[in-house]
């Protein structure tokens, strides 16, 4: 009897275990399957601009020369992070255009990561075009501001000239009243002797 009851609770576990696998084996089939995120060398790129996006001045071109330095290697990392450097709001335009040539080597290089690092390229251009066309206005207007201040220059040079001018030609016509009012002078003077004579 303990025998039998025995089987017949094992024959119900496995059972149950059979079923069980059975509905979870289903389950598994209408589920998405599940994507391992792989960081690429843009995604590289883009976390490294964000860790180093708050460097100070100082750091940053401690880093910059330090990173440049390391370039010889010839490590991937190292470019890979210089070319984070270059775009780093802190880089100056000659940085910023060897992180982009670098950039563009670096594509040649690695044709598995080409079509992502031509999709960053293409951003680091259009960022290129923008810096490009944002420092052609600056010079013009910096060359405007310089043509307006040669121009409000002149205005003041021809305002104190006038001035000179007016301050003289408010001496003559003294010079003239004083003149004229001797003249008066002159001519009673003269009335006056023929009066009396």
């Amino acid at each position: 009897m303990k025998l039998l009851l025995f089987f017949l609770c094992g024959s119900f576990l496995l059972g149950g275990c059979v079923a069980a696998n059975r509905q979870t084996g289903g389950l598994d089939e209408l589920l998405e399957p599940t994507v391992v995120f792989r960081a690429n060398d843009s995604a590289y790129i883009l976390s490294c601009l964000q860790k180093l996006g708050s460097l100070h001045s100082k750091e940053f071109n401690a880093y910059f020369s330090a990173t440049e330095a390391r370039l010889a290697s010839g490590k991937d990392e190292d470019k890979l992070r210089f070319i984070c450097l270059s775009l780093n709001t802190k880089a100056n335009y000659k940085q910023f255009k060897q992180g982009e040539a670098l950039l563009g080597l670096y594509i040649k290089e690695h044709p598995d990561s080409r079509e992502e690092m031509k999709g960053l390229l293409s951003l680091v251009d259009r960022l290129d075009q923008v810096k490009v066309t944002r420092w052609s206005n600056r010079k013009k207007m910096l060359d405007e501001k310089d043509e307006l201040e040669t121009e409000v220059a002149s205005l003041r040079a021809r305002i104190e000239t006038l001035q000179g001018e007016h301050e003289q030609d408010t001496v003559k016509i003294q010079e003239l009243r004083n003149q004229i009012e001797q003249l008066k002078n002159i001519e009673n003077i003269i009335k006056n002797r023929e009066h009396g004579s």
